[in-house]
């Protein structure tokens, strides 16, 4: 048995992290992590060294769509559990120049041959989809950044190759995840390279994906969609019986989209579009816009009501509306429009939970396991960014040779509706990365993962930021709750005032444990409209870390 290693190295490398910036005097109540300042440029994200590599690229010159990459790559490298080259996403920037706002969809898609007599397993090269993360962040750069691609992808070669300390959060999901983990030699002899699992402290190296993005730094994307790793994950999922081929990849195309819009509390919204969940945040928060939160305490079990019967009709219209817009016409201007919020904060008691709960009908509204990142930099460009391979390690298939860890997309598919399978379709997914306008200026980029739980989280962080101003940090630490029906699961700190109430209300509770990552691990950055100073927030349920200069 090996003996108990120290994560000390981590806890040096943090504590170093947070020497970087400084306590934000305006932090309005004691957290877990510091909320912090910059001057200049920032990045939030789920880990310090992600973090770091961010704010290296803003220091040399680039701007926040250059940190975005190649804080996006870096963290594929040291959050693998969430995310990967063999992943996807979704990217919301905002360039002050033309006050211009874009989304880059880098969704997955189905390969052309999928099909599934007997359903769609959860892991497996079958349940891979064609992966979009390399085409999705090299377009981004292409068009918005300023930086050649070997330049921001070096960070994330360096901690391929050199390795870093394994924190306790990745630790405890290698361990959870170790009997899947230990059956793919490739797999394991990444994370459990003596056969057992990477400990807290450990230092975790991945020279097949150092090699893999070596390749595309030189070669671009072609390399992983037409050339040599294209081959290499054709030649791995079609001979353990998957569908991707490399017509599939050479197929794929990463999209720009126009971001949904809507307006709170006299802010502007700017969320990823469709087949994402950015719409249903939109919409959630123009519901609630019709009950005026601020007048109740933001830990009252009026609020909580309030805020979860919105958030199950934004969830049900999602579901029943939103597919690939390539495939299906998503209503999204008669779901975000005024008076269709108005009908539908009509439908809710504030004093009931609703018994029954069916999609709106969008037409009467006209007037006519994932990983998040959010950067600013010393011009005002802003950029937030979800991406994953969907559940923890995906696929549980890494390519052989190239570290590549393959997602379990396909799973993201339903049986029928607007989101049932096709060929080469995206599926739905509920990733929100989204920035807040104020005056017409960037006010906030913030976003988590989550699953479900990101339809309801990112309301609940709006809400925390405008209706009762919290400071970024004391806004993603705030307890969080998730409704289903008449059940409301919740991180036990809500007061017992508010808990006794809610159960009276006729609430199903279901309590979890505090800071839960079943809630996600949300990252933030402020803007202060005054001093322009950038402030930023890491959520403590994950390795979160911000950074800046």
């Amino acid at each position: 048995m090996r003996k108990p290693t120290s994560v000390r190295p981590f806890q040096r490398f943090a504590a170093a992290a947070v020497l970087t910036v400084f306590l934000s005097p305006a932090a309005r109540a004691a957290t877990v992590k510091p909320e912090v300042t910059a001057a200049k440029g920032m990045v939030a994200s789920a880990h310090p060294l992600a973090s770091r590599a961010g704010v290296d690229i803003l220091k040399a010159g680039g701007n926040a769509v250059d940190a975005a990459v190649a804080a996006a790559f870096a963290i594929a490298v040291v959050e693998p559990n969430s995310n990967g080259i063999g992943g996807e996403g979704m990217m919301v920037v905002y360039l002050a120049r033309g006050r211009k706002a874009v989304a880059i969809d880098y969704r997955s898609t189905a390969p052309g041959a999928a099909a599934f007599p007997n359903g769609i397993p959860d892991s497996g090269p079958a349940s891979a989809a064609v992966p979009g993360t390399v085409a999705g962040l090299c377009l981004a750069l292409e068009k918005y950044g300023t930086l050649p691609l070997a330049q921001v992808l070096g960070p994330a070669i360096k901690l391929a190759s050199d390795g870093f300390a394994v924190s306790p959060t990745l630790a405890g999901i290698i361990l959870d995840q170790f009997e899947a983990l230990s059956k793919e030699g490739e797999l394991a002899e990444v994370f459990c390279p003596d056969g057992l699992p990477l400990e807290a402290g450990d230092i975790l190296r991945n020279p097949g994906l150092a090699a893999s993005l070596r390749k595309i730094a030189a070669g671009g994307p072609d390399v992983f969609y037409r050339g040599e790793l294209a081959a290499a994950i054709d030649a791995e999922v079609r001979a353990r019986g998957g569908f991707i081929t490399k017509d599939d990849l050479a197929g794929y195309r990463a999209i720009e989209r126009a971001p949904v819009r809507g307006t709170y509390r006299r802010h502007r919204l700017v969320s990823a579009p469709p087949p994402v969940g950015g719409l249903a945040v939109v919409e959630t928060l123009q519901i609630l816009a019709r009950f005026g939160l601020g007048r109740y305490a933001p830990f009252s079990p009026e609020r909580i009501h309030l805020m979860a019967e919105a958030m199950k009709r934004g969830m049900t219209d999602w579901r029943a509306f939103v597919g690939d817009p390539g495939f299906v016409a998503v209503p999204v201007a008669g779901l975000l429009a005024e008076p269709y919020a108005k009908l539908r904060a009509a439908e809710i008691d504030p004093g009931r939970i609703s018994e029954t709960l069916a999609p709106g009908d969008p037409a009467r509204g006209h007037s006519p396991s994932t990983t998040s990142l959010s950067v600013a930099d010393r011009d005002g460009n802003m950029v937030a960014l979800t991406q994953t391979i969907s559940d923890f390690f995906g696929a549980k298939v890494m390519v052989a040779r190239t570290g590549i860890i393959l997602n379990n997309e396909m799973g993201n598919f339903s049986a029928r509706g607007v989101n049932a399978l096709a060929p080469g379709k995206r599926m739905r997914t509920t990733i929100a990365p989204t920035i807040i306008l104020k005056k017409k200026r960037p006010f906030a980029a913030i976003g988590t993962p989550g699953a479900a739980r990101i339809l309801t989280t990112m309301p609940l962080l709006i809400s925390n930021l405008l209706d009762y101003r919290m400071g970024i940090q004391e806004a993603i630490e705030a307890p969080r709750f998730f409704p289903l029906d008449k059940e409301l699961t919740f991180e036990p700190r809500l007061p017992e005032a508010t808990v006794s109430a809610l159960e009276r209300m006729g609430y199903t509770l279901k309590p979890r444990e505090a800071f839960d990552l079943f809630f996600g691990g949300a990252q933030g950055i402020l803007i202060h409209p005054t001093t322009k100073k950038r402030i930023g927030g890491a959520d403590p349920r994950r390795d979160g870390a911000v950074m800046g200069y």
